[in-house]
């Protein structure tokens, strides 16, 4: 699989876990020590991944809301086993954009830093 292939179904299956609320999924395209970042209330919020993931276990997933699936890859820059990817997505009223930075660890693309924000909170 190409390089580019490998991170587009990383992306498919981080989408696809934000959707259907799978804490396991995404928990298998984040590194373990990676960070989660945003801006909230005017300034940083940041997390760890088990934080992340206890926020999007508590929250009615988008597909048990009934909401199509609206999340796609903006952009994808990718050198030496590091890429960004920029990705927008819609759920449960909110549009987000992700800038996400991951690393080829050990032949395996896993994302190791997530910083976003809600397009109506973007200056």
């Amino acid at each position: 699989m190409s390089e580019r292939a490998a991170i587009q179904a990383l992306m498919q299956r981080y989408f696809r876990g934000i959707h259907e609320g799978d804490v396991e999924a995404l928990r298998d395209v984040f590194h373990p020590d990676a960070r989660i970042e945003d801006g909230y209330a005017g300034g940083l919020r940041t997390r760890n991944v088990e934080q992340y993931l206890s926020a999007v276990a508590s929250r009615q997933s988008p597909n048990a809301a009934g909401e199509p699936l609206r999340m796609q890859v903006l952009s994808i820059e990718a050198h030496a086993g590091i890429a960004t990817v920029g990705a927008e997505l819609r759920f449960l009223g909110g549009h987000y954009y992700n800038a996400l930075s991951l690393l080829d660890c050990d032949g395996r693309w896993r994302i190791v830093h997530k910083l976003f924000a809600a397009a109506n909170e973007a200056s």
